[in-house]
């Protein structure tokens, strides 16, 4: 094995590709537009038409670069113009080498139905960057989880999750499961984040049926550093649905550890505790870059 990410690209099955989904996304391009247009207020919403996804994970893996698959490609592009809402935006709006900021973001996202809040409530789970920008890696791009809410005719955002944004490009799953046998009401998220030599796809569940974003697990999919740790690790929705949401099941497939190798690669099956991996006060610093700019 090489002592960098190896020329031929490894294609990652992240932690739900074995699992069914249980709830499609909607695609009502009228409701579509509604619930950009809460997310983004006042701003001008439209089809992005330009055929090219600008700064987000390319489809085919490049030589020495390790590739994961992104959960949005299929999805249509909006561009969407206004200024920076919040420090989050500021960050990846922001042309580094000229102190300029753009207003044009690349929208895309998956709609769903809130688990049982029937047609009053939707989860939006957005990726979007500002391609004429050139940001720091502390914030190349933006994944948010939104719920929104119906007021009469009106939606309005009622919660937001801002994922980890360092070194952030793309999303990776997006999945509502049902651990508990009382409905799909669990969000699986993927979403990639690394720096300094490491890869990772960090893996979050959301309990969704309180009516928030209230997270019960937070792993790691996959972890590449050089060739000291590398492994994937893959949900097992049966063994995690026994335990009715209290443990989290994966397989998961080693090939390197504390820089020893495995050859084959080691195959071991962990389960974790609800509440395990979750940081409270890490959840709290990212979440206080959606306040608005100073």
């Amino acid at each position: 094995m090489c002592a960098r990410p190896c020329s031929v690209a490894v294609v990652v099955l992240c932690a739900t590709a074995l699992c069914d989904d249980t709830i499609r996304p909607l695609s009502n391009e009228t409701l579509r537009r509604i619930a950009l247009r809460a997310i983004f207020p006042g701003m001008q919403v439209s089809p992005d038409r330009s055929n090219r996804l600008n700064g987000f994970r390319p489809e085919k893996p490049q030589p020495a670069q390790p590739f994961l698959p992104d959960a949005l490609s299929g999805d249509s592009a909006y561009k969407v113009i206004g200024e920076a809402m919040n420090e989050a935006e500021r960050e990846a709006s922001e042309d580094v080498r000229t102190g300029k900021f753009s207003s044009a973001r690349q929208v895309r996202f998956k709609l769903f139905r809130w688990p049982k809040e029937n047609d009053a409530g939707l989860l939006a789970v957005v990726q979007y960057n500002f391609p004429n920008a050139n940001p720091a890696m502390s914030c190349p791009s933006i994944g948010l989880l939104v719920h929104l809410a119906k007021h009469a005719q009106d939606w309005t955002v009622k919660e937001e999750y801002l994922l980890e944004t360092v070194h952030h490009s793309s999303i990776q799953g997006v999945r509502l499961l049902d651990f508990t046998g009382h409905g799909a009401d669990a969000l699986v998220i993927e979403s990639d984040t690394g720096g300094a030599g490491a890869t990772l796809c960090g893996l979050h569940v959301f309990d969704l049926s309180g009516g928030h974003f209230d997270e019960v697990l937070d792993t790691q999919s996959r972890l590449q550093y050089m060739t000291d740790d590398w492994y994937t690790q893959v949900l097992d929705s049966t063994r995690s649905r026994g335990s009715r949401g209290q443990r989290f099941c994966f397989t998961k497939t080693t090939l390197f550890e504390n820089g020893k190798a495995f050859r084959p690669p080691r195959i071991t099956h962990p389960c974790y505790q609800r509440g395990d991996g979750v940081d409270v006060q890490d959840i709290s610093r990212r979440n206080r870059m959606l306040a608005p700019p100073r």
